[in-house]
């Protein structure tokens, strides 16, 4: 029989040692549901070099997330629960390197945005009263974070190169900071198109 854990309508909750609570939120209609898997995909992140663990932490947790959305939109009422192998670390870090990884659309993205370490620092340095073109720089660098959600999105890649030394250290360890990390990868890791020069016409 499947490992079967409970479904809950409310984070608040407390869990066993030894476990982690995963939430996921729902915009439309507003609602939540979460539940309580084993911490051993986060336990073995001992086993990597401390420079990686954060992001890798950020990384199972969005995952985590994304794979309880992912299961429960494939319902239209809810069951009570879930398959708690979906959540073990192999099944999660097949997740994450699939090409079915988590994936912020722009109002998800833009809602991370808003509550991000870096925002609140741009906003809170006192150039934003006082320079407009500080101003024009903070809501060029949103742009182009915001970008990011586009599938097809072309960036710079001395652009991509200024959203990651830009970005609060303290968002690196958050949705937000894995997802802008996994995009600017794999925007970089694309074919550059040649550039053609004109002045020989």
């Amino acid at each position: 029989m499947a490992n079967m854990t409970q479904v809950s309508r409310s984070a608040d909750f407390s869990v066993s040692a030894g476990n982690r609570k995963i939430v996921a939120r729902f915009r439309n209609p507003s609602r939540v549901a979460a539940i309580e898997i084993s911490n051993e995909p986060w336990e073995k992140l001992a086993q990597v070099p401390a420079q990686y663990r954060p992001m890798i932490d950020a990384i199972l947790e969005s995952t985590a997330k994304a794979v309880l959305s992912q299961y429960l939109e494939s319902f239209s009422t809810w069951p009570t629960t879930i398959n708690a192998d979906l959540f073990t670390n192999d099944a999660l870090i097949d997740a994450a390197t699939s090409s079915n990884s988590t994936w912020l659309s722009k109002e998800q993205l833009t809602d991370l945005w808003k509550a991000s370490a870096t925002r609140k620092g741009f906003y809170a340095d006192e150039r934003y009263s006082n320079s407009g073109a500080y101003r024009k720089a903070v809501a060029k660098f949103e742009e182009l974070v915001l970008k990011l959600a586009g599938k097809s999105a072309k960036i710079e890649s001395d652009d991509l190169d200024k959203i990651l030394v830009k970005l609060n250290d303290n968002d690196l360890e958050t949705e937000l900071g894995s997802f802008i990390v996994k995009r600017i990868e794999a925007l970089k890791a694309k074919p550059q198109s040649d550039t053609i020069d004109l002045d020989c016409l």
